[in-house]
């Protein structure tokens, strides 16, 4: 499960919110990135390290989502916008928020050894929702960026 990978590269590989993401999804979903394209998540930890942005375990996400359904680039698969939108959609849905500094005030770890983990399994256990409907038979985006199943 990819929230078992999440755990093993945040606290015993070291690394921050958004390589964590990546690599456990590269791992999960193998995606087929190498150390060097692991490399350029780096920046994203911490909300990019302003904490006012976007959390980087939500970018991690969105970049799991690009590599899985991107051929070759965003223009030609338009559906990757949609699937981003639905992955961030969902994750505000149950959250309320998708910045750095307000998830942490909601659910940072007083353990320093733990941190932020709450935060990025909690973008895990969505972007895993999105990987594994995603592809199937009965699922499609809706206008509005929510999968739907249909079960005709």
């Amino acid at each position: 499960m990819l929230v078992d990978r999440i755990r093993r590269y945040y606290l015993l590989e070291d690394m921050n919110c958004a390589e964590t993401i990546l690599c456990a999804a590269n791992d999960e979903y193998s995606l087929g990135l190498d150390a060097t394209g692991l490399k350029a998540m780096a920046g994203f930890g911490g909300g990019m390290g302003v904490e006012t942005t976007c959390c980087g375990a939500l970018a991690g996400a969105i970049a799991a989502i690009s590599v899985r359904f991107t051929k070759t680039r965003a223009h030609e698969n338009p559906e990757v916008k949609e699937l981003c939108k639905a992955f961030l959609n969902g994750f505000v849905e149950k959250h309320g928020v998708m910045d750095c500094l307000p998830l942490k005030e909601l659910y940072r770890d007083s353990d320093e050894r733990f941190r932020c983990m709450p935060v990025i399994e909690l973008a895990a256990v969505e972007l895993e929702e999105i990987m594994n409907e995603v592809g199937t038979r009965n699922s499609y985006l809706a206008c509005d960026g929510h999968i739907v199943k249909d079960n005709a």
